[in-house]
């Protein structure tokens, strides 16, 4: 039995003490997973500091209860906190900002309250301003939870707060800066819009319903329900064509003026600047616009459109009128100098020949008014050329000096000129204009000096370098001078200083303007010294090239010319022009073949080995650019082929592009027989240049400018219109000077050409008779200006080389014309009546010729009796 109690009790004590094992195992797991458990705890406090550092996010709660607050670690950075620290909740409070303290403390009480009614925590939201330790004012966006037992004492408050200031300083400049904008859009009227693509979505401003006329509050409408249908249409297909080719990276922009329609139905025009975004497949993704109204500038420009149209056409007429006018004046103006010029070298003595030097010189000084209204007009017309060329300083400055040598004997004046030591002696310049400045300036000088001298200097100017030569030519005197108050008006047009001068000099006042345009035409500028009875000094400063001196041997148009007989080829389709040139070639010598249109020559130079082809650059068929182009093709035949053109264009600039198109010299019509023998020496074959020839004489006339293009001279048509209301037919204007051309023509072809010269011509003018009446018969659709041009053309050769200047003017101006037809009829008809008149004198003139060779084959007794 004890064995059995001791048993019993051992078995006893055995499952205590396994039951304590047990325990104790219990406890051993249980405190390893507190551990665990504490380990994780740990971590995810470390990743909750760590996560609100890197929010920069910290968070703060405060224990009523205890008045105790407590926060992370990156509440304590962002306000300068110690880490693991505390303080009270006065102390808490105590770092709002004064201005917010009301705020929040209000906002903290209606969750108290809102809590202890619901019994759960209350949430609030705030933004306010605290001071950091550090001294620093942070702005803090606060999101909270409060909770108040049921009784509403408070019982703890935990924040999550954020340091908001640069955001919402960012948000301040962002809204002063759609402030501004907005400021800004009002003020310069502009009003924009966002249409997306392909929903439609269209979002603008409350400035675009004003610009159409709508409601504040009315919708945002498509772009195509109010940009005019033909703008609109315009505008997509730039867009579309933008995008088709690649323009631009994902944007396309564009600037345009429209006109939009306003609700109720009026236009305004507005300028708009699109930009069009693209997606990746270059569709159209969306369009941003801005618009400004620009009505009243459309409007202003269309009026200042309409004002300088009506100032150009009355400036256009002005200098049309004054041209006009003066050559009007000039031509009979011309005659009257050649009368008086008779007069004063026949038998007249004493006082008779004193009146016919008065009217002489009268005459003379209305010629020089005439020229400067002339030189006037052309400036103004742009029609004035610069033409280069090389001369000597010693002979512009002798020419210039002889000139009115004579003029400055007679008042008592010393007249000089001096050319400083050190200049080149030849130059290139325009030395006519330099000359017509110059002769302006003595002229000048001379008027308005009563006693002393006149000084034309020629030196260097005060800009002159090395590198780039610049001459000051000077005009110096000791005449009256000019009052300063007048000194501004000096290169005025059609100014003159005061009536004492004006009522003392005659003149125009456009000498010294016209000076200051030739001179800034030529790169050059004037200026001027002068005090009131004390002299003037006027200078031209000018830049120039220097060169050598021009060899006249190979310029020969000055002197006897020897040509050796040479095969020449004239393509010219007028027989005027034909039967001139060819009498002018037989007289040299020359062996000549004759074709009538560019076709022709360039058969003829494939054919036949010719020394010079004379080519007229207008003719049917094929011109000659086209013919000297083809020739320049053709196969060489050891040396290039001399082709002299032959145009009655005188302009440089048109000289310039024939040169450009193959010709290797142009001649102006007409050309006299010196000139054209000129020309043929300069291009004889070194091959012929030994071998003797005919010698033609020097013309006794000195070479002068060709003469440009004039406007046209209706007074003179008008006459042979008020003539024709009398007699039953237009007389021909140029009768005189076409009677004393045919004369010329036949003394200088000893005699034989009359009877040839007018049948020619009348075979020319009965071919431009019947060309005219056709076009004038035209409709505007059949009408043929080209046919028209080169009719003008042919007959400005035509009147030019029988020195009918008025007709070469007419015809001159119509060649000008874009539309002949349709903007000059009356003209046409007026040189078709004229053309008529012509051939009726051709016909008298034929007739005259006829009977006096009858008489003179009478007197010779060849005259058979009846």
């Amino acid at each position: 039995m004890e064995l059995m109690h001791i048993f019993e009790t051992d078995q006893h004590h055995l499952v205590q003490l396994g039951a304590i094992l047990l325990a104790i195992l219990a406890l051993l797991i249980q405190g390893r997973a507190y551990r665990a458990r504490g380990r994780r705890m740990t971590q995810l406090a470390q990743d909750l500091q760590e996560s609100q550092r890197i929010a920069r996010i910290g968070t703060v709660r405060w224990d009523f209860q205890q008045d105790r607050v407590e926060w992370t670690d990156e509440y304590a950075r962002l306000l300068a906190l110690p880490f693991g620290g505390h303080m009270t909740g006065g102390e808490f409070q105590a770092m709002l900002l004064p201005e917010y303290e009301d705020q929040v403390v209000e906002s903290e009480r209606t969750a108290i309250a809102t809590s202890a009614k619901t019994g759960k925590p209350a949430r609030r939201e705030i933004v306010y301003k605290v001071r950091a330790r550090d001294g620093r004012i942070i702005d803090i966006s606060a999101v909270s939870e409060l909770m108040a037992d049921r009784d509403g004492r408070p019982l703890y408050l935990i924040s999550t707060i954020r340091d908001v200031t640069d955001e919402l300083a960012q948000q301040a400049k962002l809204a002063e800066s759609e402030h501004n904008l907005a400021a800004a859009l009002r003020v310069a009227d502009l009003h924009w819009l966002r249409q997306e693509h392909p929903t439609g979505k269209v979002t603008w401003s409350n400035g675009m319903n004003r610009l159409l006329g709508r409601p504040d509050d009315a919708p945002p409408l498509l772009l195509r329900h109010y940009i005019d249908r033909d703008d609109f249409r315009l505008l997509s297909e730039r867009f579309e064509k933008q995008r088709d080719e690649g323009v631009g990276r994902g944007k396309v922009n564009h600037t345009t003026t429209l006109k939009l329609k306003r609700t109720d139905d009026s236009n305004l025009y507005a300028r708009a600047y699109f930009e069009a975004t693209l997606d990746e497949d270059r569709e159209l993704e969306s369009i941003r616009a801005v618009f400004r109204d620009v009505s009243e500038e459309v409007a202003q420009e269309a009026k200042l459109h309409e004002a300088v149209e009506a100032a150009q056409m009355a400036n256009r007429s002005k200098s049309e009128f004054l041209a006009v006018i003066s050559h009007e004046l000039r031509t009979p103006l011309n005659g009257v100098l050649g009368m008086l010029g008779a007069l004063e070298d026949g038998n007249l003595a004493g006082e008779p020949l004193e009146q016919v030097k008065v009217a002489r010189r009268s005459a003379n000084d209305l010629l020089v008014i005439l020229n400067d209204i002339l030189d006037a007009s052309k400036i103004e017309a742009g029609r004035m050329q610069i033409e280069e060329e090389n001369f000597e300083l010693e002979g512009l400055v002798d020419s210039v000096i002889h000139l009115y040598g004579r003029q400055a004997q007679e008042k008592g004046i010393e007249l000089e000129g001096r050319i400083d030591a050190g200049l080149p002696a030849w130059v290139r310049a325009d030395a006519g204009r330099v000359r017509q400045i110059l002769s302006n300036l003595i002229s000048n000088a001379i008027k308005f000096t009563s006693e002393g001298s006149v000084v034309l200097s020629i030196g260097a100017s005060p800009n002159s370098t090395p590198e780039r030569l610049e001459l000051r030519l000077s005009v110096r005197d000791t005449g009256a001078g000019i009052p300063e108050e007048y000194h501004s008006r000096v290169f005025g047009r059609f100014e003159q200083l005061g009536a004492s001068y004006s009522n003392r000099m005659a003149g125009t006042g456009l000498g010294l303007s016209i000076s200051l345009r030739l001179a800034e035409l030529m790169g050059g500028k004037m200026d001027f010294t002068s005090r009131e009875n004390a002299g003037s000094c006027f200078w031209l400063d000018l830049p120039v090239e220097a060169t050598e001196a021009v060899d006249r041997k190979e310029d020969p148009e000055d002197q006897q010319i020897e040509l050796p007989r040479m095969r020449i080829l004239v393509a010219e389709d007028n027989s005027t022009n034909q039967l001139v040139i060819r009498s002018m070639l037989d007289r040299m010598g020359q062996n000549v073949d004759l074709v009538v249109n560019g076709a022709e020559a360039v058969q003829a130079v494939r054919d036949f080995d010719y020394d010079i082809v004379l080519m007229d650059v207008s003719m049917p068929v094929l011109d000659g650019t086209g013919a000297t182009r083809q020739i320049r093709a053709l196969p060489s035949r050891g040396r290039p082929l001399p082709i002299l053109g032959l145009t009655a264009h005188a302009g440089a600039d048109q000289h310039e592009f024939y040169l450009e198109t193959g010709f290797d010299e142009v001649l102006t019509k007409p050309i006299t027989a010196h000139q054209l023998a000129a020309a043929l020496y300069r291009w004889i074959p070194a091959e012929l240049s030994s071998e003797p020839g005919t010698v033609i004489e020097p013309t006794s006339s000195p070479t002068q400018r060709a003469p440009e293009p004039l406007p046209p001279a209706p007074g003179q048509l008008e006459v042979a219109k008020a003539s024709a209301e009398i007699s039953g037919a237009v007389d021909f204007v140029d009768s005189a000077a076409f009677r004393a051309r045919l004369v010329s023509l036949n003394e200088e072809f000893s005699g034989g050409l009359t009877e040839k010269m007018l049948q020619a011509t009348r075979r020319d003018v009965d071919r431009h008779i019947g060309l005219l009446k056709t076009q004038l018969a035209a409709t505007p659709e059949t009408a043929d200006n080209t046919a028209l041009a080169r009719s003008f053309h042919s007959l400005v050769g035509i009147f030019s080389t029988l020195g009918c200047e008025t007709m070469t003017t007419q015809c001159r101006l119509l060649e000008s014309l874009p539309d002949p037809h349709g903007e000059a009829p009356t003209l046409i008809k007026d040189l078709l009546e004229q053309l008529q008149a012509m051939r009726r004198e051709i016909t008298t003139l034929t007739r005259d010729e006829a009977e006096a060779a009858g008489d003179s084959g009478a007197d010779k007794g060849s005259r058979q009796p009846a």
